[in-house]
């Protein structure tokens, strides 16, 4: 338990420059000393409030990889959401695109330490799986291949890209004429950020 401390201390510590007073500082210096004290307790409870606003720094860095809106679109009012993945110790950001003047909508999200969506471009990727849906297309983004699909009956429309096996993106469109908005969309991102938040 002590060598564990003495570990997740020693990351943390590396991970918030010491010459930085914030609220993660201060809240790693009261984890040591109530270490040093033998406080073994208190000590586990401030790591895990350091752990929660490291993540919400995680997933706000990520948040700012998302691309512009498209002309004639707009960022829904929320913003864009943070939050981790329950169990898997991973991230999820959502931003919401609406059109302007027209029925068009877009959710993106970005997430990592697996899950759902990578397992889903992970699915997109396999060339058997990819000739099963019979309106789904490879699509180059930037450097990146993703994988489009578009029903024009209902107008809804996703892309899905991988990002080396640490970090999916996910677009998915209503009201739209057709995956154009969605692949434009991707071609905004940040992805060489992306990559680095995520270790690639």
């Amino acid at each position: 338990m002590r060598n564990a401390l003495i570990a997740a201390l020693s990351i943390l510590c590396l991970a918030v420059s010491p010459a930085r007073a914030d609220e993660i500082g201060d809240q790693i210096d009261a984890a040591k000393k109530l270490y040093e004290e033998g406080d073994l307790a208190g000590a586990v409870s401030e790591l895990e409030f350091v752990m929660q606003a490291l993540k919400a720094k995680f997933g706000e860095a990520f948040l700012a990889t998302f691309p512009a809106p498209l002309e004639g679109w707009e960022v829904e009012e929320n913003g864009g959401k943070a939050g981790s993945v329950p169990f898997l110790g991973g991230t999820n950001v959502s931003r919401s695109y609406r059109q302007v003047n027209g029925p068009g909508r877009i959710e993106a999200q970005l997430s990592t330490g697996g899950g759902m969506l990578q397992g889903l471009a992970q699915m997109f990727a396999n060339p058997q799986m990819l000739a099963m849906q019979p309106n789904a297309k490879r699509v180059r983004i930037q450097r990146e291949t993703a994988t489009t699909t578009f029903d024009p009956k209902t107008k809804e429309g996703q892309l899905v890209l991988d990002l080396g096996g640490k970090a999916t993106i996910m677009l998915q469109g209503s009201g739209l004429a057709g995956p154009e908005p969605l692949v434009e969309l991707a071609q905004r991102w940040d992805l060489k950020q992306a990559r680095a938040l995520a270790g690639l």
